[in-house]
């Protein structure tokens, strides 16, 4: 049960009302999948929660999640030894709570981010730099000089081009019309208006073109283009078009089908992408050849979802914010954020794989600066990113960083796969799979939302003009009504937010639709379906490297078979590798997965913890959770319990040592470990046969 204090705390930024709260420890630590969480929240009494989900990151946080028996109310938390970090949906409204660990109880505030100071957030995500430059050719065989019989300035002619085709498959031969579309910007007739465009005839066979000529440049190498004629005189504010048919040819591989229009010294690129079949021809429920190819490289984990690993760094004024915490603060938005893939029918679970500070300044820069030089690796702070993200097989990389108040940004983000109709392997996406995210963002999907750019998504077509990858993959709202993630509410009166992507499939009240069935060409609002789409993709972009702990041989201690398992290791760099030996110099994790036996699961149990430690001279040690130590003689009865017994779920995991440097007394001696859980009702023990040992060095 929950205690609410009197007084109030220190007011954070962007909260509304702010009020201390206090929670002895045992009642969070005791949790378990199936219990139940009471808590009170001012203005709405007491509220309960059943404990749907217990997990852990690889760093050793804790994430508990829970909804009421009726869904009005839902929990997400995350804490570790020092901190915890909550969520609070209730009845539409947010609240969020921010607690540090003191003795017994936690104790820090509970407050409602206010959303109306986001109202004017500006636009939060870029098409990266080097994508527009490989899209838009720079440079023609030599430099495009024609008289200048218009002599018109920059500004004065606009110029379109217009693919009559959204994507093309490669394997597909097809006939595309391009229409060139030019309109008089000036105050002046402007007669003859004559266009050259290059590079389309160099992947494409012509077909027709009543307006334009096919001719070779009289340049070193000669090239095939297009030079065509308005047969009008254009007004000023007038818009006149013409248009040609190409046929494509089938091709093998992705490509880029380039046109560039030239009038004088003016200038206009686009492209028509030919991509992979993402999607298929079978029904929305099937994979496609291509998504088949790549889930097959995968392993699911066991919600059955793809595991998308994420390099999460942060900025040295985070650390000033969170202190030794800020991990565990990241973690809870990645919490906030596999919640909603959850809630909105998205098969991906987010896996911060590794957690450091660069030494980059964070609120001192702006987001598109500081997305720049970390997309490109153009700032010292950056350099190893490249290699850490290999070395931690990390398909995407977040920065976190203050909020830029002023800037009224909560991220930044580059667009993935755009207008690619979700094949994020044909213009290598991994390279531009880069986002900020302000980790003080009162906006608790901030991180979320960032990543759904990455992935393809837009905002919605009011905000946006369009989709992303897909012309579907975007944000949905209603005006006055809700807004799902991607979208910002206060482009649409007072909707309010709602935590889960834009589906039709979805309910967001009042019998609205939370999106638009992606076949509608012109309104289609369903980043659920593009997520899942383009999801293999993204988990394959680096190869996993962080594997799963390996397991020890068990045994029961009176004898009876058992279908326990339980996995035990070390390591000296946050999960990434397992070892069995540890210098002097270094720190080690050591951390526990217990399958509990299947007969079990349900029943009253406690863990047990214990060193042998005689090659050290110091004997038979048992360990508890409060980093205790106790003597052991060898028998059951003897056994201290590491926590306070608890209902077993059917996988339990223990984090025994984190950020552990040997004791003096360890050098050059084996610690060797023992785990085993027990059912105190019966006395039946359950135990690892196999310790790990790991050897502690006396030298680097």
């Amino acid at each position: 049960m929950l205690v609410l204090l009197s007084g109030g705390a220190v007011l954070p930024a962007l909260a509304a009302e702010s009020l201390t709260l206090q929670v002895p420890s045992k009642t969070i630590d005791s949790l378990r999948e199936g219990r139940l969480l009471e808590f009170f929240v001012p203005g709405h009494g007491t509220q309960q929660v059943i404990i749907s989900h217990d997990g852990h990151y690889l760093n050793g946080d804790r994430v508990l999640r829970g909804e009421s028996e009726d869904g009005q109310v839902a929990v997400i938390l995350t804490t570790n030894r020092q901190v915890a970090f909550a969520e609070i949906q209730l009845s539409g409204q947010r609240w969020l709570f921010d607690g540090q660990r003191s003795g017994e109880m936690i104790e820090g505030r509970l407050y409602q981010p206010e959303e109306l100071e986001l109202d004017k957030l500006s636009s939060d995500y870029v098409l990266p730099a080097d994508y527009l430059r490989q899209a838009q050719p720079l440079s023609l065989s030599s430099d495009h000089a024609r008289p200048d019989q218009l002599h018109v300035s920059q500004g004065e002619l606009e110029i379109q081009q217009q693919f009559s085709r959204q994507v093309l498959f490669t394997g597909q031969s097809a006939e595309v019309e391009v229409t060139l579309s030019f309109t008089n910007r000036s105050s002046r007739n402007l007669s003859a208006v004559e266009a050259d465009v290059y590079f389309i005839l160099e992947d494409s066979r012509l077909i027709s073109a009543p307006a334009c000529q096919s001719l070779w440049t009289n340049t070193r190498p000669s090239q095939q283009i297009l030079r065509c004629r308005l047969p009008q005189t254009l007004a000023p504010g007038a818009t006149r078009s013409i248009s040609y048919i190409v046929r494509v040819d089938p091709v093998s591989q992705p490509k880029r089908l380039l046109s560039t229009v030239y009038v004088e010294q003016q200038r206009h690129d686009a492209w028509l992408n030919v991509v992979n079949d993402v999607v298929g021809q079978g029904s929305d429920d099937m994979l496609s050849a291509f998504n088949t190819a790549q889930a097959q490289q995968l392993t699911a984990d066991r919600l059955g979802n793809v595991v998308i690993d994420v390099l999460a760094l942060y900025t040295p004024d985070v650390r000033q914010i969170y202190g030794a915490n800020a991990a565990t603060r990241i973690n809870q938005m990645f919490s906030v954020a596999n919640q909603i893939f959850q809630d909105s029918g998205v098969g991906i679970t987010l896996r911060p794989v590794y957690h450091n500070e660069v030494n980059y300044p964070g609120s001192d820069v702006d987001f598109y600066t500081q997305l720049d030089e970390l997309t490109y690796g153009d700032h010292p702070a950056f350099g190893q990113v490249s290699t850490l993200r290999d070395q931690y097989g990390a398909d995407l990389v977040v920065l976190f960083r203050p909020m830029a108040v002023q800037a009224r940004l909560c991220g930044l983000a580059n667009l993935g796969g755009y207008q690619t109709y979700g094949d994020l392997t044909a213009f290598d996406e991994s390279e531009y799979a880069f986002s900020l995210v302000g980790i003080d963002c009162p906006v608790s999907s901030a991180l979320v939302h960032e990543i759904g750019h990455n992935l393809g998504l837009t905002h919605s077509h009011l905000e946006d003009g369009g989709g992303g990858t897909f012309p579907f993959a975007t944000g949905h709202a209603v005006d006055n009504q809700f807004a799902t993630v991607m979208a910002n509410p206060a482009r649409f009166g007072s909707a309010r937010r709602t935590a889960v992507f834009s589906s039709p499939h979805l309910d967001c009240g009042a019998g609205l639709a939370c999106g638009v069935h992606h076949g509608d060409p012109h309104q289609g609002a369903d980043a659920v379906r593009a997520l899942n789409l383009v999801r293999f993709q993204a988990a394959n972009y680096r190869p996993s490297t962080v594997t799963q702990r390996p397991a020890r041989q068990v045994a029961s201690l009176d004898g009876r078979a058992t279908d326990a398992q339980i996995a035990l290791a070390a390591s000296v760099d946050q999960g990434l590798n397992y070892t069995y030996r540890v210098s002097p110099g270094q720190r080690m994790d050591i951390n526990a997965d217990f399958y509990i036996d299947s007969q079990h699961v349900g029943e009253q149990g406690q863990f047990h913890v214990l060193a042998d430690l005689s090659a050290a001279g110091l004997g038979l040690l048992q360990l508890n959770d409060q980093g205790e130590i106790f003597d052991w003689d060898g028998s059951a009865a003897g056994l201290v319990p590491y926590a306070p017994a608890r209902t077993l779920s059917a996988v339990e995991y223990l984090s025994i040592l984190q950020n552990f440097q040997p004791l003096p007394e360890l050098l050059g001696h084996p610690l060797v470990l023992f785990i085993a859980y027990q059912l105190p009702d019966t006395g039946q023990v359950i135990y690892t046969a196999e310790p790990l040992v790991v050897q502690i060095g006396t030298g680097p």
